[in-house]
């Protein structure tokens, strides 16, 4: 699929070269309009030819269930390569429902992740990406995230922002996406978490993909103005949301997530539930590539 991907790119450059005579070729986004100019975003772009460390990080912080280690991100013929193994580990584990760190909890799984090192907001974002051939069990992912700022305190201020690309294979069909929205906002006072499912006129987008997409790769793709958010599977508009929270500076982040049978949903997070079986693991999601365009 590389090889198929770079033979595409050589044509676009090869035609744009000759339509504009000594004009760098770049891709472009999809979106993109005659007279527009996008500029690609090197430091949130990557056609995976080595494993960069210093655009990724590969070690970054665990968070719930996720265990993330460098091991488990490889990079070869131009594919990244996001593994999820069977592997008891103990770390210290934040328990939402008791308020408390726990040290020394016994967890069962770790998984791989690329997470940029720089930020960014608007932009049209695009990987295309081979889902896993474990279903149900893991989610890939392609999303972005803030810090949260709990400095912010003022009504209306937004501590945390997060914008899903695609989350696959975590619900409860084979085919089902989510493209979705999270953060915190000042309320009334205080921090409060809105999600998709409290919060679903803001905050989900579901998607129906006509395809099964741990069999071949396929483009995921999300633009993101201060006006607007909208969702591209394939090139096809597959979601649409106003950007009410969403204008934070975010990293830009792969990752294959553990979801059920293996975890459960309480007190605003993940846990581990009682089957933690190695059937079907390892188990891994590829990326052939990663692009960031900047509307000019």
């Amino acid at each position: 699929m590389k090889t198929n991907n770079k033979v595409k790119l050589i044509a676009i450059s090869l035609s744009l070269i000759l339509g504009s005579a000594g004009v760098n070729a770049q891709p472009m986004p999809h979106i993109a309009q005659p007279g527009e100019n996008w500029v690609l975003q090197t430091d949130r772009s990557d056609e995976f030819d080595i494993k960069d460390a210093e655009k990724w990080n590969f070690q970054t912080e665990n968070y719930g269930v996720w265990s993330w280690k460098d091991e488990n991100a490889s990079v070869s013929e131009g594919i990244l390569k996001l593994t999820t193994k069977r592997e008891t580990h103990l770390r210290t584990f934040w328990d939402g429902c008791n308020k408390t760190k726990v040290p020394n909890y016994r967890l069962f799984y770790t998984s791989g992740v690329a997470k940029s090192r720089a930020t960014g907001s608007y932009g049209y974002y695009e990987a295309r990406i081979k889902g896993a051939d474990k279903f149900p069990g893991v989610s890939p992912a392609f999303w972005m995230y803030s810090k949260i700022d709990r400095t912010l305190t003022n009504e209306g201020d937004v501590q945390y922002s997060e914008i899903d690309v695609v989350e696959l294979t975590q619900k409860q069909t084979l085919q089902e996406s989510d493209h979705d929205l999270h953060n915190i906002v000042i309320k009334d006072g205080a921090p409060k978490w809105m999600r998709p499912g409290s919060s679903p006129e803001t905050n989900h987008n579901g998607y129906h993909l006509p395809f099964d997409p741990s069999e071949d790769f396929h483009t995921y793709g999300v633009n993101v103005t201060k006006d607007d958010i909208t969702w591209y599977v394939d090139n096809v508009q597959v979601g649409y949301k106003k950007n009410l929270y969403w204008h934070r500076e975010m990293n830009l982040t792969l990752s294959q997530g553990l979801r059920a049978p293996h975890t459960q949903w309480k007190c605003n997070q993940f846990y581990p539930s009682d089957n933690q079986s190695a059937q079907g693991f390892p188990t891994s999601m590829e990326i052939d590539y990663v692009r960031t365009w900047l509307k000019q």
